[in-house]
Order: C-alpha cells, then sequence, then structure tokens
C-alpha cells in the first residue's frame, strides 16, 4: 500500500493509473486501487495541516492535526472495508474509486 498526496491536481492520479496500466503485471501487482481518502478527512485536520506545514506554525497546526486524525480514524477504517468490497467486486487490474458519497 502506497500513500500520494495529490493537493489539488486532477492530473496525478489519471496519469499513474495510466502507467500501471502500461506495466506488466510480472511484478507482483494483482490490483491497483486508487481510492480517495479527502472525504474522510475533517476540517480540524485541513486547518492543522494549513497552519503546520503552510505557514509553519506547528503550536497551532499539530494539535489540530492530532485531533482530526482521532476524528477520522473510525471513517478511514471504513473506506479501507469499502474499497476492498469494490475492489473484489471489480475485474479490472488498475480501479479509480473517489468516494465522493463517503460522508464524514
Amino acid at each position: 500500500m502506497f500513500t500520494i498526496r495529490r493537493k489539488r491536481s486532477k492530473l496525478v492520479v489519471p496519469a499513474l493509473a495510466e502507467l500501471f496500466k502500461q506495466l506488466p503485471y510480472s511484478q507482483g501487482f494483482d490490483k491497483v486501487i486508487f481510492s480517495n481518502t479527502s472525504p474522510t478527512v475533517p476540517i480540524s485536520m485541513t486547518l492543522g495541516g494549513g497552519l503546520s506545514r503552510g505557514l509553519g506554525l506547528d503550536t497551532l497546526g499539530v494539535p489540530l492535526l492530532i485531533k482530526g486524525a482521532k476524528q477520522c480514524n473510525s471513517n478511514i477504517f471504513a473506506l479501507v472495508l469499502k474499497t476492498k468490497e469494490m475492489a473484489e467486486q471489480l475485474s479490472d487490474t488498475v480501479i479509480i474509486i473517489d468516494n465522493k458519497e463517503f460522508k464524514i
């Protein structure tokens, strides 16, 4: 499992999906799944990240990040289960799951 940060770029995931479609699957990949986790991120985590990384205000940002991480833990677990379920149902080797309907 890998995690990528795409920020606002709409091109990263489609480009990576196309790259993986071109690779030979003798490298041990069964399926490659891109699952958007943004819907699970609470506002406190977004603000904390902006304050900490964007503005360098760690004393304000890090506590908000911790609070947000505690809030979204169960949501991320549910999203992983949903992603695994969808992956079993689909036969494609490269799958993109947007998760727009997933709410926190």
